[in-house]
């Protein structure tokens, strides 16, 4: 069984370069309430900290699509263990230093942890090229289970597409899985707007998702991400990675040399 959940269906009928480094200072606060831990909560505003401190040099800010799935999944831990690690995708952090925590008396019976620190950001190289971008659409926000999953794709120049499915809940390092080119799918040279399944490969397979087996007894409803990289010359990528090796692979392309869009949907259990 295919461990993703995006399936094939048929249908009959660059260069490495140094990334760069810098120390950015970041705060983050929780409020909670007793029902929660001090370290869970400190755990929390650990992490907004250094999201605050990545966004600072990456320029990351969520998208819409990133709070509906949050507000979607109800799910408080979750939601912020996923919105952290999806706001690494535009930087890795490579140390920690001047870490502070206190927690202080908040109000109506809370506390609040407030942690602050800097961190050691790497990016790629370059500057990015505003002009080289590109539009990304899902033909939904929402799927049922065994739902085709579309995506257009509206770039500004042309580019090679590489599109890559990360399934945060999955009990295994490699969660990134290479979705886009493929064995049915072939071409990833984009030079003017298209939709994947591409319209040259005569649509013939689907992008199917499905709702993971092993939670179907624990969630109503799961978040899963695509991450659509764009880049000026041809790109070999792995089938699969970790997401701290994606990352990394990626800060090995200039950021004049390639555009990431990311989008975020959520999957819902079958009746």
């Amino acid at each position: 069984m295919n461990p993703y959940a995006l399936t094939f269906v048929f249908i009959l009928t660059l260069f490495p370069m140094e990334a760069r480094g810098e120390w950015m200072q970041g705060e983050g606060e929780y409020n909670f309430s007793p029902a929660l831990s001090e370290n869970e909560a400190c755990k929390r505003a650990d992490r907004r900290a250094k999201e605050a401190a990545m966004r600072v040099v990456s320029g990351e800010r969520l998208s819409s699509e990133d709070l509906q799935v949050c507000t979607e999944m109800q799910d408080t831990a979750e939601c912020s263990l996923n919105r952290f690690t999806w706001s690494t995708i535009n930087g890795v952090i490579k140390g920690i230093r001047n870490k502070k925590a206190e927690t202080i008396p908040g109000i109506s019976g809370y506390r609040k942890c407030r942690v602050s620190l800097e961190v050691d950001v790497r990016v790629g190289s370059g500057q990015p090229d505003p002009g080289f971008d590109m539009t990304v659409r899902l033909n939904h926000g929402i799927y049922r289970n065994g739902e085709s999953l579309k995506i257009d794709i509206d770039p500004t120049q042309p580019m090679y597409i590489n599109v890559f499915q990360w399934l945060p809940y999955k009990k295994t390092d490699l969660q990134v899985q290479h979705i886009f080119p493929n064995e049915f799918d072939e071409q990833g040279h984009f030079q003017e707007p298209n939709s994947i399944p591409t319209r040259e490969g005569g649509s013939r397979y689907d992008l199917k998702v499905s709702f993971p087996d092993d939670l179907k007894g624990e969630k109503e409803l799961v978040d899963e991400y695509l991450m659509v990289i764009g880049t000026r010359e041809p790109v070999t990528f792995r089938k699969t990675y970790s997401l701290e090796e994606f990352n990394s692979r990626l800060l090995e392309i200039s950021r004049r040399d390639r555009r990431t869009i990311r989008k975020a949907y959520n999957v819902v259990r079958p009746e």
